[in-house]
This record gives structure tokens, C-alpha cells and sequence, in this order.
């Protein structure tokens, strides 16, 4: 078997276009994506992003593969090469990338799951694991402010996202 694994470099935000055409010349590819959280708005959304922008991992057949047809294929800029050769990538490596893509997206974030002011979340770690606690807003990316009834008084205290979990209603 004489197929291998290549990289094509692409143009900017258009791997899916390139792949999608490539997947209508009958040409087997790889684009490796992985899941963010991001905070837009105010709100937290999941996204997913390119573990490799502009770039693509396409099988083909060196013998056979028509090069010239895929390095015009609409949203593909060239082959990455090392001087005259074109980039050839282990099958290894392509597994492996397969792998942590599946093991961190196998994460996925629950769209209901995300909080609203005066939702009712459990601390799951620290001093105050297995309280309940008031959600009042984000504090930055990482941390969540909370209203905590201590000694029958409301405080607000910053919470790591990691550390909190949506009670359900």
C-alpha cells in the first residue's frame, strides 16, 4: 500500500471548505478540532476551534494521487514541504492526534448546565465542599461569584468554575 499521510496548507479559515471539497474528489482527510469554552457577551458558549489552523492532513496514494488537482482544490494554498520534499506524516502521529481529539472532546459541555444569576450550584471541593451556594455572576474566565450563607450572613465569594456544579431546580 503505497498511500501516506500529507499536510496542506490552506487558506486562512478555510479548512472545511477544503476539506469538504476534497471529501468530493473522493480524497480521505483529517482536520483536527477540539472544544473551548469561551465567554461571549457575558455568556458561556462552546466552541469548537482548529488544534491547526490553515492546515489539513489529507491520505492519498503518492503514486497515483493527482497532486496538481489537490493543490488547486478551492481553499488549499500548497503541500508543506522540507525544501523540494513534500511533508509526509506517520500514520502514528495521525492516530495519536485522533485519539486526543476524541478524549478531549468526549468532554462535552452541556448547553443547560450553563448559569444564570440565582441558580442554586453545589461546591464540590475545598473547605466549603458539599455547600450550597447562590450563583450570582462570572468573575473572569476562570472563577464564578457566589452568595454563601455564612453564620446566617450572605457573603460573596470567587469560586473556580471547576469547583461548582448546577443543582438541578
Amino acid at each position: 500500500m503505497s498511500k501516506q499521510w500529507f499536510v496542506v496548507y490552506c487558506k486562512s479559515r478555510e479548512e472545511l471548505r477544503a476539506q469538504q471539497n476534497l471529501e468530493n474528489q473522493g480524497v480521505h482527510s483529517f482536520f483536527p478540532k477540539i472544544r473551548k469554552e469561551k465567554i461571549t457577551r457575558g455568556k458561556k458558549t462552546t466552541i469548537e476551534e482548529a488544534l491547526f489552523p490553515s492546515y489539513l492532513f489529507i491520505f492519498v496514494d503518492q503514486k497515483d494521487g493527482n497532486f496538481s488537482r489537490i493543490r488547486s482544490t478551492r481553499g488549499i494554498n500548497d503541500f508543506v514541504r522540507f525544501g523540494k520534499e513534500i511533508a509526509i506524516v506517520s500514520p502514528e502521529l495521525i492516530k495519536q492526534l485522533e485519539n486526543i481529539c476524541h478524549s478531549i472532546n468526549d468532554l462535552d459541555v452541556d448547553t443547560k448546565s450553563l448559569l444564570k444569576s440565582g441558580d442554586k450550584v453545589e461546591i464540590l471541593s475545598g473547605s466549603f465542599q458539599g455547600v450550597t451556594a447562590i450563583f450570582e455572576a462570572q468573575d473572569g474566565l476562570e472563577r464564578s461569584m457566589l452568595l454563601l450563607k455564612v453564620l446566617n450572613q450572605e457573603n460573596k465569594i470567587s469560586f473556580s468554575n471547576r469547583d461548582i456544579k448546577k443543582l438541578e431546580s
